[in-house]
């Protein structure tokens, strides 16, 4: 995919270096994490080394800059935002937008920035923290006609697009947005798990999920609807060393996996009340 980097949503909106990479940098270095670079191109414009982060710095300053050397999180990063940010590729070597049309943004006219060249190309940009860009949809209006951009600028951000173009399977996009929460699906079966949810059913599972790992343990055991217990049926789980448990999913579908520390290691799925105890 080409991935286009917004450049307009750096005007020097923030207060301060230290501002820029708390609230700016390392939230930008998150979505970064989630994308393939070696698979999906980041493109950016030539002037973007100019992009003020603050009233006094720009992009480049902060990167390369002497004030790159005073804090950990840029020289930690250094290396791949400086390949990422100010380096090639960029699309102006061979744009794919017209300079005659006109693209409209907020009533701006964005003709010649990074926002009218995405409506060229795969529909998709990245965003620093701003107020004009805090939506994962945005319209751009060429010659009248709206188009719609995907806007990158939270961690999770990226799998969810992937996911709604049918770019990765539903246990990928799983795996990914439910990664660092209570639940692993790295243990799965692999002929009880994913591959018995039809695709009709992918977001009653995921929303079952994502209500599971937003509890804590304590209103797991609490919550009727999701009937969190203990499943005493070991023929299932010979090979499992300890107890198993299963919630709901919904009224007939059920999720089975084992409790370790603070993680649910997710083992497979019931989708036929077959293991019913």
């Amino acid at each position: 995919m080409e991935i286009l980097v917004n450049e307009r949503s750096l005007n020097g909106q923030f207060s301060s270096v230290e501002d820029f990479i708390t609230n700016g940098l390392m939230p930008f270095v998150k979505v970064l994490n989630a994308i393939d670079c070696q698979s999906n191109s980041l493109y950016k414009n030539y002037c973007f080394y100019e992009s003020q982060v603050t009233s006094g710095y720009t992009i480049h300053n902060v990167l390369t800059g002497k004030v790159s050397r005073q804090y950990d999180e840029i020289r930690k990063f250094k290396s791949q935002l400086t390949r990422l940010l100010l380096e090639n590729p960029y699309w102006e070597a061979m744009p794919k937008h017209s300079a005659g049309c006109v693209y409209l943004h907020d009533e701006n006219n964005v003709c010649g920035s990074s926002l009218a060249e995405a409506c060229e190309r795969d529909k998709i940009i990245i965003s620093f923290c701003h107020t004009d860009f805090q939506q994962v949809k945005i319209s751009v209006f060429k010659d009248g006609y709206e188009i719609v951009l995907d806007n990158l600028f939270q961690q999770k951000h990226f799998p969810q697009v992937i996911y709604q173009r049918n770019l990765i399977s539903f246990d990928k996009y799983c795996c990914q947005m439910f990664s660092g929460t209570r639940l692993d699906f790295t243990q799965i079966h692999p002929s009880e798990g994913f591959s018995v949810i039809r695709k009709e059913e992918e977001s009653l599972f995921f929303d079952g999920f994502r209500k599971f790992s937003e509890l804590t343990w304590q209103q797991i055991s609490e919550d009727g609807a999701l009937d969190y217990k203990e499943y005493h049926d070991k023929n299932y789980f010979k090979d499992v060393d300890g107890k198993i448990y299963k919630f709901r999913i919904s009224r007939k579908y059920r999720c089975f996996g084992y409790r370790k520390d603070e993680t649910f290691f997710v083992l497979q799925f019931d989708l036929t009340h077959k293991m019913s105890d």
